[in-house]
């Protein structure tokens, strides 16, 4: 007997954050999706587009803070309602409260038959709308790993596989929040804190230990001690 897809309980909880709530000090993660993106077409021109971001967050960046070259990316506009358990495999639906969706019967979709490779720069002329929750993260690579190998990988192998990249992207969030507060800008915030968490001898740095849930409250722990060590004095 054929495995079951996987399903969200309620809508709402594919989203991490929608619109103006998307924190611009969020690293860019794996399931955002970017509008009004200038895409390349094969006759040269470009057509602005909304697509997310496909690759794995382990394959976003080339040094931990920047960006790779090329990102791949899925096209993202409205399409009819359908089953989250059979078939539509092409798709990863973006139903409401997603923005562009109209109501239950005319969500939106990431397409992953309709992809396209774009630059940092290209993202950065875009607008992010839009960052899927862990949850989210995990039903989009699951419907594209159906896609490509009509092979059903439960939702929660990919949380057991990825939860200590969620968890960085979290804790860097935070860490950029904070410095700042200091006057630290988003990038320099970034590669401080991808410093920090790779400090050590591998399998021993804290960027390691966040894949073990018992050792995450430590190193946050850790992370606002430090951060207290790095903040700028007020003046009196």
């Amino acid at each position: 007997m054929a495995q079951e897809m996987d399903k969200p309980n309620d809508p709402a909880e594919i989203y991490r954050a929608l619109s103006d709530d998307v924190n611009p000090a969020r690293p860019v993660l794996t399931g955002d999706v970017f509008a009004h993106v200038p895409v390349a077409n094969t006759d040269g021109t470009f057509t602005e587009r909304t697509v997310m971001i496909l690759d794995h967050p382990c394959s976003l960046r080339q040094d931990g803070v920047n960006l790779v070259d090329r990102l791949l990316t899925a096209e993202v506009h409205r399409t009819e309602a359908g089953s989250w358990r059979n078939g539509h495999y092409n798709k990863m639906f973006l139903p409401a409260p997603y923005p562009d969706a109209d109501g239950k019967a005319n969500p939106c979709a990431a397409f992953f038959d309709a992809s396209y490779h774009v630059s940092p720069e290209q993202l950065e002329a875009g607008t992010r709308i839009a960052c899927l929750s862990p949850v989210g993260i995990n039903l989009m690579l699951q419907r594209r790993v159906k896609h490509f190998s009509r092979v059903t990988v439960k939702a929660f192998e990919f949380m057991d596989a990825n939860h200590g990249v969620y968890e960085e992207a979290d804790l860097v969030e935070d860490w950029c929040m904070h410095r700042e507060r200091d006057g630290v800008k988003t990038l320099d915030a970034v590669a401080e804190c991808t410093e920090w968490l790779r400090e050590g001898e591998p399998g021993r740095r804290r960027q390691d230990l966040l894949k073990d849930a018992q050792q995450r409250s430590t190193i946050r722990q850790q992370m606002r001690g430090h951060l207290k060590t790095l903040r700028t004095p007020r003046p009196e």
